[in-house]
């Protein structure tokens, strides 16, 4: 897995391009380090996941808060944030939006950078 992110200080996002193979470990890693990084900039994240090969399990997924990220802080779970799915790992993304909602969590499933975008509009 590769990563590569950008800020954008007047839309106050965060755009994350992940590349490879995603493995559990490493993303746990830079999920907190992102979320961390947006908490204190007060910004959205956008992870892009069009070039990327999802490794992680949907039982993973589905504890993915409770297990990676509550530990760290409890407030990553207010942080909006949006997935760029591509056509294999589209299912993915729908089932950890679904979950991950009813988790409370602010989480969208998208195709395109427009419309990720367009959903953070909403939380100004």
């Amino acid at each position: 897995m590769t990563y590569l992110y950008n800020i954008d200080k007047v839309k106050k996002n965060i755009l994350v391009d992940v590349i490879g193979d995603i493995y559990t470990a490493d993303f746990a890693k830079l999920d907190v380090e992102v979320c961390a990084l947006a908490l204190n900039l007060n910004c959205k994240i956008i992870f892009n996941f069009k070039n990327a090969i999802i490794r992680i399990g949907f039982g993973e997924a589905y504890f993915w808060f409770s297990k990676h990220l509550d530990n760290v802080n409890l407030q990553f779970r207010r942080i909006p944030t949006a997935h760029i799915a591509n056509d294999s790992n589209e299912r993915f993304f729908h089932f950890v939006e679904t979950a991950w909602s009813n988790q409370g969590v602010r989480i969208k499933m998208v195709k395109n950078d427009t419309d990720a975008l367009e959903w953070m509009e909403q939380f100004k």
